[in-house]
């Protein structure tokens, strides 16, 4: 059974840069062990063989540390990663599908952009939470369309499960992400960029739980 004090906090997500296998795994250590409750992977560049050398060692420090770990858009390489969550954006695999060959225990999110009926439909296709974004222009989505923050008090009166925000998020904008009450705010520049990520996310957990 999913638990759903999971979906809460900052949600982040590996940086889809690596100059170094052992500085990015290093960092991503540094942010697992910081007290976070999920994290993501995405890589929409790195070959399968990579992908796998990097989630096997992340996968267990997420395991070590009690962090769920969420898979971006790789269906496929989630048979290699027992207990490991999926995350679908608009062209990935279709929602339906996935729950149906994952079965109800494995976490599953959904990107809805700026569309709050696309997040009743998920809901109603089993998503254990959704994500709108983005919040503010992105480096690392430069194409990312920002959508009216209203939408997010919006959807928590029309939708049940867990609320996540992304884009552009940082330390600096974070008070104002706040005020929205997303269950869940998401961020990868705004911490990877940082020499010490872990140190960083300690000082926004600590600002959110303000």
């Amino acid at each position: 059974m999913i638990n759903k004090n999971t979906l809460k906090g900052i949600y982040p997500i590996c940086p889809d840069y690596i100059h170094s296998d052992i500085a990015y795994l290093e960092k991503i250590e540094e942010v697992i062990i910081s007290g976070i409750k999920i994290i993501q992977f995405r890589s929409k560049n790195l070959s399968n063989r990579k992908k796998r050398y990097l989630l096997g060692s992340i996968h267990r420090l997420c395991i070590d540390n009690n962090v769920h770990l969420i898979i971006n858009d790789d269906y496929h390489i989630m048979k290699y990663m027992d207990g490991c969550g999926l995350h679908l954006g608009e062209n990935d695999t279709n929602l339906i599908e996935a729950r149906r060959n994952l079965g109800k225990s494995i976490m599953i999110g959904k990107s809805c952009y700026g569309s709050i009926e696309t997040a009743k439909i998920a809901e109603k296709n089993g998503a254990d939470y959704v994500s709108f974004g983005a919040m503010y222009k992105s480096s690392t989505k430069n194409n990312a369309i920002v959508f009216d923050h209203k939408i997010i008090l919006e959807a928590k009166k029309l939708i049940s499960i867990p609320i996540c925000v992304i884009g552009g998020i940082d330390k600096f904008n974070l008070m104002n992400v706040k005020e929205y009450k997303p269950d869940m705010i998401s961020m990868a520049s705004g911490i990877f960029k940082y020499d010490s990520p872990g140190r960083e996310i300690k000082k926004m957990m600590g600002l959110i739980k303000e």
